[in-house]
């Protein structure tokens, strides 16, 4: 088991004003908001923990929280959710207490979790949104990409923080179309199951899930989380 306790330390420690969004079996969700004072800010969503046995995700979050953010927000403001399933966080597993995935519930209006970040984000626009992962059979790592124009940057990206670690030889396993290796697009047969195209649906022009191999420490698996982080807001911070 992990002490979510430790996560809620870091995170009332962080120079960002948070809420309490929601309490799922007595774990409480957090949602922190940096605002930018331009006059119209770039929104973005950073969202980990949505299976509670990628622990990687709640990292990656807490420590670009735990960053100095003043230079990316002239021109972002972020909302960030790190961990959507602190049950699952805390007893390692996938799912939450009543054995649901909640990537697989958008679709549902009776799991705590997806509506606490339904109701969160019910008027809330996106330029990009992030979601981190982790695959416990991948040998290295690759994302998931939807774009509602289609211009995807995911082939820059992956040429960027392919340093951090090598890029999956494998198929995703999913039923997706592969834009490069170690790109797959979200697939339109995916509905709106999942928090990525329920949120480019709805929600976003433009989604990114991060999948990293569990078998790369701690430490590198949020290094890549990050590193994506990092390419794609580059890409849009030189679209001024």
């Amino acid at each position: 088991m992990r002490d979510y306790n430790k996560v809620i330390d870091r995170l009332e420690k962080v120079e960002h004003p948070f809420t309490i969004i929601g309490t799922v079996h007595t774990y409480p969700i957090y949602q922190f908001t940096l605002k930018s004072a331009a006059a119209n800010p770039k929104n973005i969503l950073l969202t980990g923990g949505m299976h509670g046995d990628e622990p990687a995700g709640v990292e990656a979050v807490l420590q670009f929280l735990e960053r100095d953010t003043t230079k990316l927000q002239e021109q972002f403001s972020f909302t960030a959710i790190p961990c959507i399933n602190p049950y699952g966080y805390v007893h390692n597993t996938r799912e939450n207490q009543d054995r649901i995935d909640i990537n697989r519930s958008f679709e549902t209006n009776d799991v705590s979790e997806v509506t606490i970040v339904q109701e969160t984000i019910e008027n809330m626009q996106f330029l990009f949104t992030i979601d981190f992962h982790e695959d416990y059979e991948a040998k290295g790592f690759y994302l998931y990409e939807g774009k509602q124009d289609e211009q995807y940057i995911g082939p820059e990206i992956v040429k960027k923080v392919n340093t951090i670690g090598p890029i999956d030889s494998d198929d995703s396993g999913e039923d997706t179309t592969e834009i490069v290796q170690g790109v797959y697009k979200v697939a339109s047969e995916w509905g709106t199951q999942g928090l990525a195209p329920y949120l480019l649906h709805f929600h976003s022009e433009h989604v990114l899930i991060t999948e990293t191999p569990t078998e790369w420490s701690l430490q590198q698996r949020t290094n890549l989380h990050l590193g994506v982080l990092d390419a794609a807001l580059k890409h849009y911070y030189e679209e001024v």
